[in-house]
């Protein structure tokens, strides 16, 4: 993207790149390394350690609506290469400190960025009270990944639940077919259908207005465990903004361009 920045007595025409997200992973395939298994699709995700245990965090709260994707506009973390023939997938989550309307995203079965199914935890700033099930789909096929809002957010079960804030919970996802099954601390809260089969695809984790911490990810396909991390190591891909000084004309002309 271009960016016209003014200062007191001159102007600036800078050429702003992200080294993206998720938006063309399908098209040039982000490898995964030995030393990378997330990939940072949006927000500000770290790997720590303290005295208690490892685990991935976002502490960034804060969202924007970019429009390409529902985990674009939320602050989301992605597993950088999908599994195939899994039943189980665990971890432990906790949400701290929201700060209005808390949203939250345990996604799986994903594909294209704009492919996959969710259970969906939300709250309001005293507890966490309602759990849906979610699916994300390409409206329009045939447009290229970088148009906006070419999505569909489907609400496919829904309940209210009781959770709590500053409490860290188990979680695990049984998937068997096109079902899915959420469990939180062993008990089982939730049984839905998709339309589309769920043991494949990549797994990750999306919020909005509050802070995430997940902890001891392990999925399964039956009794083997196929894939795990604790962030014990630092293991989640970044990407930075880059910005290159161009000229006024060099400017005009990729303005120009993107009309």
């Amino acid at each position: 993207m271009n960016r016209k920045i003014k200062f007191a007595n001159r102007t600036a025409y800078i050429l702003i790149t992200l080294v993206s997200t998720l938006l063309f992973t399908q098209q040039y395939g982000i490898s995964q390394t030995p030393e990378h298994n997330w990939n940072t699709i949006s927000g500000k995700w770290d790997a720590r350690t303290d005295n208690k245990s490892s685990y991935a965090i976002e502490a960034g709260s804060k969202t924007r609506n970019w429009g390409y994707s529902e985990l674009i506009n939320y602050n989301s973390l992605i597993m950088l290469q999908p599994l195939t023939g899994y039943s189980s997938i665990q971890y432990s989550i906790e949400l701290l400190n929201p700060t209005a309307t808390s949203e939250t995203m345990l996604f799986f079965a994903a594909g294209d960025y704009r492919q996959f199914y969710a259970f969906k935890l939300t709250g309001n700033a005293d507890k966490i009270n309602r759990l849906l099930f979610t699916s994300s789909s390409i409206k329009d096929t045939t447009l290229p990944p970088s148009a906006k809002w070419n999505f569909a957010i489907t609400e496919l079960a829904s309940k209210d639940i009781e959770m709590e804030y500053n409490k860290e919970y188990s979680v695990e996802i049984r998937v068997k077919k096109n079902t899915a099954k959420l469990y939180i601390d062993g008990k089982k809260v939730m049984t839905a259908d998709a339309p589309d089969e769920l043991t494949g695809g990549k797994i990750g984790f999306s919020n909005r207005n509050a802070i995430v911490k997940i902890a001891s990810v392990k999925v399964y396909g039956g009794k083997t465990v196929l894939f795990e991390d604790d962030f014990s190591k630092d293991t989640i891909k970044r990407y930075r903004v880059t910005a290159t000084k161009i000229s006024k004309e060099e400017y005009q002309k990729q303005q120009k361009k993107g009309k």
